[in-house]
């Protein structure tokens, strides 16, 4: 009587072949051939909590898109009303020299980077008196006043305007404070400029004071 003829091995299931081969970090340990082990459990118990993690972070995300209005197409419309735009200048040069005082210098003196020992000849460079004898600075310094008196205006620096192809003027524009500033961008209204429809403007630099 011949040998008894040894079993073949069984082939490994579709989940073990596919967990052998997949590139997600984990379901190799967990799906092998065999029966259950402590380290199998211990690679499900890990896999499993890493996974739901990271789901709860997607609804969480999700929901939170959700809950706040958004716009993701734009359609572009023509307005027959474009609003003269808001206009920033940075000027260096912020105050006027020839506005300039000796009060102002002996207040403003750590601003303007003046020492004390050098009002005299700071007097003298903007064209003023230098004798101080019957000079007696304020009890209070108004910055307010300071600088809407030093500061440059619109009616002298603008040489031209032209808005939308038209003639503009100093009469078109408004100084709003900072403070004010930001709420009036909350109206979000936006319109684009190019060479016919935007802003030309031309300044004199001041360069002098």
């Amino acid at each position: 009587m011949g040998a008894p003829e040894e079993e073949a091995p069984r082939p490994p299931s579709d989940i073990t072949v596919f967990g052998a081969n997949c590139t997600l970090h984990g379901l190799s340990h967990i799906f092998l051939p065999g029966g259950v082990t402590v380290r199998r459990l211990l690679w499900a118990a890990a896999f499993s909590a890493s996974l739901s993690i990271f789901l709860l972070q997607v609804a969480d995300r999700v929901i939170e898109y959700c809950q706040y209005p958004h716009v993701t197409i734009l359609d572009e419309m023509d307005s027959p009303v474009m609003y003269f735009p808001a206009i920033t200048l940075c000027n260096y040069n912020s105050f006027r020299k020839s506005q300039l005082r000796r009060n102002d210098i002996f207040w403003m003196a750590d601003l303007l980077g003046v020492e004390q020992g050098d009002f005299d000849d700071f007097m003298a460079a903007l064209g003023q008196p230098t004798n101080n004898t019957k000079f007696f600075p304020s009890k209070t310094f108004n910055m307010l006043e300071f600088v809407q008196r030093t500061s440059h205006n619109i009616e002298e620096m603008l040489l031209d305007c032209k808005y939308r192809g038209k003639d503009c003027g100093p009469e078109n524009f408004t100084t709003w404070p900072m403070k004010e500033l930001f709420p009036l961008l909350s109206r979000k209204l936006c319109s684009s400029s190019n060479e016919t429809s935007g802003v030309q403007l031309g300044f004199d630099i001041k360069e002098d004071g």
